[in-house]
């Protein structure tokens, strides 16, 4: 027999939940072909995994780089994590509909990028109409990673209605809205996203998000949505499982806070109750850091400010008085809040900031939540979060600016992978079950048939990893100055039969393939 790569002396944990083995792995034409306590195969390469852990490649169904690839394809941040399939298109934000200076336009709008980027991509990237013109530009551009999309809820309303408040679709826009879900899904796309917490989605109430989501059910679509926690976490769990009710479609509720057990409780009854539902939970995080150039990102589509207007937008930022300021070349004014500084100065939190945009230093920067989140502080799960067998890991990750990393981040995005199963076995969960929960669990729950095992025939989707050395820096190891840093510990990490993290160094194989369901390659 011959292969293209063969894996031998893994410790092979395959991604169904069964004990681990030791045993070898043979790859050809990007399949896995053969696995065997001991494979004799004329190879092309061997990597001997002899003391690491063998498993399927991790999907992260909770990421925003859609538009990150049209600059970027790279992915290392996935890559050294084991990722090698990421779901985009998430919280109702979406590559479609209309023209890719729509999709510019919406997401300046929502503050998810700058103007530099949306004219720099007008200038550099070829435009697109409708969801599979996208695909197109991707294809021939390539990724690291597999990709899969959703249709955003949001800019579908928004690109029919405007930010429309608190109304009802009128029959036309509501044929609109239903044609462009069916355009969409017949293009390829996995489901329907919503952000009830986001205008215009906000303002569609629950009957209208169940016929928009029986449309995508016909297509075998999955309904993922960042639920409307303002009437209560709990609350907006049922809402999402009275939509997957009503509607007869599989449900994934996003990055659920832990500090809502029985919303988890909620969807595990759920789902015994026969409703196909899951969850997936952000680790841990940081508050939102802005340099002070972004400060405003969510309140005005405008670049430049005039002193009148900067005013103006200072008494609208939402709690301004926790803000904390970093990066400020100041000892006495770092990692303090402007409440705080206020205080001592005697002077308004406003003055304050509007002092601060005025400084001629340009890295200011001010963190919105902390330092640690408190809806996501990585402390050890309860025990009913524990034991969800359904429960997933989204790191919610947003490149913000590929070109400029310190116009606005988080911290902890990035190590998602490893705090999360870190948390899991903490509190007694096997490795194999924690395994299963962000291999095969999605992979189903997406369709994604032919991935998320380790078993001949299935995608050779791949990541070699030295788990007890497997981390993402701690609280002390890390802070806002570094957000740039890596996690530790996944040796390689293979797409499709290619190895794109070699032996900790990334390659740019553009392996990756771009995903529709049921083991459709778009």
């Amino acid at each position: 027999m011959k292969c293209e790569l063969l894996i031998t002396n893994g410790i092979i944990i395959d991604g169904t939940g069964r004990p681990a083995y030791n045993g070898d792995l043979a790859v050809n034409k990007g399949k896995i072909i053969a696995i065997s306590p001991l494979i004799n195969c004329q190879a092309d390469r061997i990597i001997n995994a002899a003391g690491l852990t063998v498993c399927p490649g991790f999907i992260d169904p909770h990421v925003h780089e859609e538009l990150t690839v049209l600059q970027s394809s790279i992915f290392e941040e996935y890559l050294r994590q084991g990722v090698t399939t990421i779901i985009n298109g998430n919280c109702g934000h979406s590559i479609t509909p209309y023209s890719a200076d729509n999709i510019y336009s919406y997401m300046v709008k929502k503050g998810l990028i700058s103007h530099q980027t949306k004219e720099r991509n007008k200038l550099n990237v070829p435009s697109w109409t409708n969801f599979s013109g996208y695909i197109d530009i991707v294809k021939n551009k390539g990724s690291n990673l597999n990709m899969g999309f959703l249709l955003g809820h949001g800019t579908i309303k928004w690109s029919i209605m405007g930010d429309t408040k608190n109304r009802k679709m009128s029959g036309k826009e509501e044929t609109k809205i239903v044609s462009l879900l069916e355009e969409g899904m017949e293009q390829g796309a996995l489901g329907l996203s919503t952000g009830l917490t986001y205008s215009p989605s906000k303002y569609a109430d629950t009957d209208e998000i169940v016929k928009c989501a029986k449309v995508v059910q016909k297509y075998d679509g999955i309904y993922t949505s960042h639920i409307r926690s303002y009437l209560g976490t709990l609350e907006a769990v049922k809402e999402a499982i009275q939509i997957g009710t009503a509607a007869g479609i599989r449900v994934q509720v996003s990055h659920l806070t832990p500090n809502c057990p029985e919303g988890f409780d909620e969807i595990l009854n759920a789902r015994q109750n026969g409703l196909e539902i899951a969850v997936d939970t952000i680790p841990k995080s940081s508050g939102h850091f802005r340099r002070k150039d972004r400060l405003f990102q969510y309140l005005t589509t405008k670049e430049f400010l005039t002193s009148e207007e900067k005013q103006r937008l200072v008494k609208r930022l939402y709690s301004k008085e926790n803000l904390a300021l970093v990066n400020t070349g100041i000892p006495n004014l770092e990692n303090r809040t402007l409440k705080e500084i206020a205080l001592e100065r005697m002077i308004s939190v406003d003055e304050l900031i509007l002092e601060l945009l005025n400084n001629d230093r340009k890295e200011i920067t001010f963190c919105q939540g902390g330092l640690i989140r408190k809806d996501f502080p990585g402390t050890p799960y309860a025990e009913n979060i524990a034991q969800n067998p359904y429960l997933m890991v989204g790191s919610d990750k947003v490149n913000g600016e590929i070109d400029d990393p310190f116009a606005w981040y988080e911290l902890y995005r990035k190590g998602a992978f490893p705090i999360f199963i870190n948390l899991c076995r903490e509190s007694g969960i096997k490795l194999e079950e924690i395994i299963r929960r962000i291999t095969s669990l999605p992979a189903e729950h997406f369709r994604f048939s032919n991935r998320g095992t380790l078993s001949p025939g299935k995608a050779a989707d791949i990541t070699i990893i030295d788990i007890n050395n497997y981390n993402y820096p701690t609280d002390n190891e890390i802070d806002y100055k570094t957000p740039l840093t890596e996690c530790k510990g996944v040796k390689y990490t293979i797409v499709n039969g290619r190895v794109a993290l070699n032996d900790g160094i990334i390659e740019h194989t553009n392996s990756g393939q771009l995903l529709s369901r049921n083991s459709q390659v778009l």
